[in-house]
């Protein structure tokens, strides 16, 4: 990831940049992401987050709306990580739950960035994120409150114009929690019809018979046209999307 504020980013004596002259709390997070990925270390939105509420209480983000930030970035393909050879590769998306350590619920859903699946599912991530040192206007809370839903938006599978089918990321994201497997941008996902001849299955993981369609780097979304075996998609159609075992199941009767 580049950004020009991690350039002249400064540490502090526990090795954490200084986050103090950064404009606004974006800004803020690219520098914290810079050095984690600099030093390849793995981070949650939420230890953003905490870093951010201890550091600069003058910023008013809502932890909801951070963490959609830090899922843009992400897909834009603009965590990076580089070894020491110079080698760069793109930050895995690991899923992980809480367990009920801090504030936050046990089970609640969170991701973590690493330079490898391996180590974003040992990485300790719960932190105990402080409370917000401000009340929130209506704008704020109606800006609060259109992250959460876009956090939690209902999946549905539309056909756009050109006829093809697009499976928002919200939906993927939901199938790696489910399966335990992580994603990055660009990633291959395996579509095939259901035996039922109405439906369609989509994979995280290759599976024989199906074709292969790649997540789009900056939306983390795939789109394709219908199987050979199917009649082709409607523009404007939708499908409710459900998460089926190791699948995404997509009804289309």
């Amino acid at each position: 990831m580049t950004t020009t504020t991690a350039a002249a980013t400064k540490t502090t004596s526990d090795d954490q940049p200084s986050i103090a002259n950064d404009r606004t709390w974006q800004d803020a997070v690219c520098t914290l992401v810079d050095h984690f990925v600099r030093t390849e270390a793995c981070f949650s939105s939420g230890e953003l987050a905490k870093l951010l509420r201890e550091q600069r209480v003058d910023f008013r983000f809502a932890v909801a709306e951070l963490g959609e930030f830090v899922k843009d970035l992400f897909h834009e393909g603009a965590i990076e990580y580089r070894d020491d050879y110079g080698r760069v590769s793109p930050a895995v998306q690991v899923p992980r739950r809480t367990t009920g350590r801090s504030r936050t619920p046990a089970g609640t859903e969170v991701f973590v960035y690493a330079p490898t699946p391996a180590l974003g599912a040992s990485h300790d991530f719960e932190v105990e994120i402080p409370r917000p040192g401000f009340t929130p206007t209506a704008l704020e809370r109606q800006r609060f409150a259109a992250a959460v839903a876009q956090a939690n938006a209902p999946m549905v599978a539309s056909v756009h114009g050109d006829g093809r089918l697009c499976i928002p990321r919200r939906a993927f994201e939901d199938l790696s929690h489910a399966t335990g497997v992580s994603i990055k941008g660009g990633d291959t996902v395996y579509v095939e019809v259901d035996d039922s001849g109405d439906a369609l299955r989509v994979y995280l993981e290759s599976r024989a018979g199906c074709s292969a369609h790649a997540l789009s780097p900056e939306r983390g979304r795939v789109r394709f046209s219908a199987p050979a075996n199917l009649k082709a998609f409607a523009a404007g159609a939708s499908y409710a999307i459900v998460v089926d075992g190791d699948a995404l199941r997509i009804a289309l009767g």
